[in-house]
């Protein structure tokens, strides 16, 4: 039976406080001892998906304390992550080695004597291609190096709900990171984005024994980004990735995760670990007593979250909702939606997925707004209506889906006459320097 642990902390949390609620869940699982043995490399998988604080990135007190506890047994802690591709690409513009010394990984392998690995450096990615046992979607993966070569691997991802992660973002999510964000990162990215993070964790699986669930601070709503962030103090952690994941999911509110959260019912019936509560082993603090109901994310485009902006969708998948989301996102964080939308255009109209209801006249969508035909579905259904007869009047955002949220936001305000200039820095700044 799959065993997982909470280990409650209480306020305030210090790191003193962080290391002896991580150790006191391991402890519940049998000790450090029972999952690394001395001279074991061992890869401490975080969530570093973009240069910024949790709840967005795992927390540095939980990473430190699992290199501390692998040290101490004498383990070679190997703290390691290959950062969103929307980092290195199109937001932020920077490299893992980057997110990985602005989020402080250096000075904590400093401290415990361990070594920080970035998957990939100014533009190279450190893998190698492996046949994927009992792929569906991903067959071939080119995978982080340091992973196929350590004996262990722990993730240990910060708690979020996701919008196109099946709900929320843990111990399967965090291990996306471990294929080439430049091609397999970016395939398989829509509706079969779950079973591609399960035939990710069929590649590693046998060497994860142990998983660290940080919810110091967790993110409700639309993360792994732009959620909000809620403090559950708890620490999770588990002897298999799915039965983690399943716990964690009750404790952010999910009540069923066979049911809700798609890549744990996947991983489940692949029988790579137990997704069924009922069969899952939980000591420590009870459920219940950490619970608490997060607001779930959505791919849905809400007008009530963002203003001045019009849906036209056909058979759209969640990923394009996503995708857009995200652009939404960006524009709305640099006043663009509420301030130049309206007296610029009028409205944004997003328009996807496939045959997707427009007027018989396509000339009327520029009564109502600036036309967005985004990913390739809508491209392709509409290319004899809104390209021929609107041709630069609209914006043709192509991909399946289109992941540059950057370009993409620029492209919008490009055909709406505002400027483009250089991108402010995104309010993080570095504590250490090396």
């Amino acid at each position: 039976m799959a065993k997982v642990a909470i280990s409650k902390l209480e306020p305030p949390v210090d790191e003193d406080k962080v290391y002896e609620a991580v150790k006191n869940a391991v402890d519940l699982l049998g000790g450090i001892e029972k999952f690394v043995r001395p001279g074991e490399k061992v890869l401490i998988k975080p969530n570093l998906v973009r240069p910024a604080p949790p709840p967005t990135t795992t927390d540095r007190r939980v990473i430190r304390a699992v290199a501390l506890l692998v040290k101490e047994v004498g383990g070679k802690p190997i703290i390691g992550e290959g950062t969103a591709a929307m980092t290195l690409l199109w937001r932020e513009e920077m490299d893992s080695d980057d997110v990985l010394f602005l989020t402080g990984m250096y000075k904590i392998a400093e401290e415990v004597g361990g070594e920080v690995v970035p998957f990939d450096k100014e533009g190279k990615f450190y893998g190698r291609i492996v046949d994927v046992p009992g792929g569906v979607v991903l067959r071939k993966a080119n995978i982080a190096e340091i992973a196929l070569e350590v004996d262990k691997i722990i993730p240990v991802p910060v708690m979020k709900c996701s919008m196109e992660g099946g709900g929320v973002t843990l111990c399967i999510k965090d291990l996306h990171a471990l294929v080439d964000p430049y091609t397999d990162r970016l395939k398989f990215h829509r509706s079969d984005l779950w079973q591609k993070l399960v035939d990710i964790v069929k590649v590693v699986r046998d060497k994860i024994k142990l998983c660290v669930i940080d919810g110091i601070k967790a993110m409700e709503g639309d993360g792994p980004i732009y959620g909000d962030p809620v403090d559950m103090n708890v620490i999770l952690a588990g002897d298999d990735p799915v039965a983690t994941d399943a716990i964690g999911s009750l404790v952010m509110g999910f009540d069923d995760p066979l049911r809700e959260i798609g890549p744990i019912a996947i991983a489940h019936a692949d029988g790579l670990g137990i997704g069924d509560p009922s069969k899952i082993e939980v000591v420590g603090a009870k459920i219940e007593d950490v619970r608490k109901k997060l607001k779930k994310a959505s791919c849905e485009i809400l007008a009530g979250i963002f203003p001045n902006i019009v849906f036209i969708e056909g058979g759209c998948c969640r990923a394009c909702k996503a995708w857009i989301k995200f652009t939404l996102y960006a524009l709305k964080g640099e006043g663009v939606l509420d301030k130049e939308v309206p007296k610029r255009v009028g409205k944004l109209v997003f328009i996807a997925g496939v045959d997707p209801s427009l007027p018989e006249d396509p000339k009327e969508l520029l009564k109502i707004g600036l036309p967005i035909v985004f990913g390739d579905c809508a491209l392709y259904s509409t290319k004899s209506t809104i390209f021929w007869q609107l041709r630069e009047k609209a914006v043709y955002i192509p991909g399946c889906p289109p992941f540059a949220v950057g370009n993409q936001a620029r492209l919008i305000k490009k055909a709406m006459g505002l400027p483009i200039t250089k991108r402010e820095a995104w309010g993080f700044l570095p504590t250490y320097t090396h």
